[in-house]
């Protein structure tokens, strides 16, 4: 009923916007849903391919024939412009902010972006081929029909001229672009690390960016609340990130884990698959076999646990109405006590005892 009902409301409403915006006169407008700008399809077959990577910021412009792959970023600013060639993006490769990818030529070509490749922010790129794991600076130019090879590092502000090449494994640097030194295996791992590092964050940008406008004040009231929270409650959150106990029920819990559990099953035999020659069998106690899960800070509150049970059966073998010995602080007075009492005789009468003096 409602769904019939709906074509007859929208022209009952449009009528009456219609016939508002006249009686208005000079003050009318016209209101228009314009397309979004930032995703742009120039034909059936040219448009963005953009499901499979992880994470395209808000404010990134992505027009024609560009494709995504998985895993990969696009950041702020971005600009990739497959209108006049076709743009590929590679799996886990990170185009880093105000990067421009596209060509004003009408000769087209192909931007080819390899896999794990790391593209600093305000690069431009035209026609050109990055491979596999290579990295370009910030502010880097890579011109058309240009190549840089896998391992290889394009340094900040390099301009790499037409047709050239970056050979696998080394630094080229400068305007033009020219031979600096090879790449280090310490570098290489460095540049892995750093491409890592990126894609996680893409993945904490991610999540941000897709949260609804009720999640966004929520997390707004958290954050205030946070840092308006005491220090000592803000310790105990963080103690209890960790992993350490911070309420009576984790205390409590390993309390009945030491002593309540492993009690009646204390100690027994199991067959130790890394024993040493001659020792096929250890004592093995549950409590420590599991300790490997909790912090270190566990083994020594197990340590301070037993002293406590030591003295604990000590002190409940004594009798309590048992003679404890002298008193500590029992006073001893000496035998001589002129020393005391000389300067009472020189202030005064020497007392012998009697009341009349």
């Amino acid at each position: 009923m409602t769904i019939g009902l709906a074509p007859t409301l929208r022209r009952w409403g449009q009528n009456l916007f219609r016939s508002g915006m006249v009686n208005q006169a000079a003050s009318a407008h016209e209101d228009t849903i314009q397309p979004s700008l930032r995703c742009v399809a120039i034909s059936a077959s040219k448009f963005p391919r953009l499901l499979d990577g992880d994470w395209i910021a808000p404010n990134a412009t992505v027009i024609g024939d560009v494709r995504l792959g998985e895993g990969a970023s696009l950041w702020h600013g971005v600009i990739v412009r497959g209108d006049t060639l076709e743009v590929s993006i590679g799996k886990n490769s990170t185009v880093q902010d105000l990067t421009r990818i596209g060509s004003n030529s009408q000769e087209g070509g192909k931007v080819t972006i390899g896999e794990n490749v790391a593209v600093g922010p305000n690069v431009q790129l035209d026609a050109c081929t990055l491979e596999d794991n290579c990295f370009i600076g910030m502010g880097a130019t890579v011109q058309r029909g240009a190549t840089v090879s896998s391992f290889s590092v394009l340094s900040a502000g390099a301009v790499l001229a037409e047709g050239e090449t970056v050979p696998a494994g080394q630094i080229f640097a400068g305007a033009p672009a020219r031979y600096l030194r090879d790449l280090t295996q310490e570098e290489k791992h460095l540049i892995a690390e750093h491409k890592m590092e990126m894609q996680q964050l893409s993945q904490v940008y991610s999540e941000e960016t897709e949260k609804s406008f009720r999640e966004v004040l929520s997390s707004e009231d958290n954050y205030l609340k946070y840092r308006r929270q005491d220090l000592q409650d803000k310790l105990v959150d963080k103690l209890g990130e960790i992993g350490m106990p911070v309420t009576h029920e984790d205390f409590e819990y390993i309390e009945h884990r030491i002593y309540h559990d492993y009690v009646a099953s204390a100690d027994f035999d199991m067959e130790d698959p890394n024993h040493q020659p001659g020792e096929r069998y250890k004592t093995w106690t549950p409590y420590e076999h599991d300790l490997s899960h909790y912090p270190e800070v566990f083994h020594k509150y197990q340590e301070n646990y037993a002293k406590y049970e030591k003295l604990k059966e000590e002190t409940a073998q004594e009798n309590p109405l048992e003679e404890q010995g002298d008193e500590i602080f029992q006073r001893e007075i000496p035998r001589d006590m002129s020393p005391w009492e000389k300067k009472y005789d020189d202030l005064m009468p020497r007392y012998t005892g009697t009341s009349c003096q």
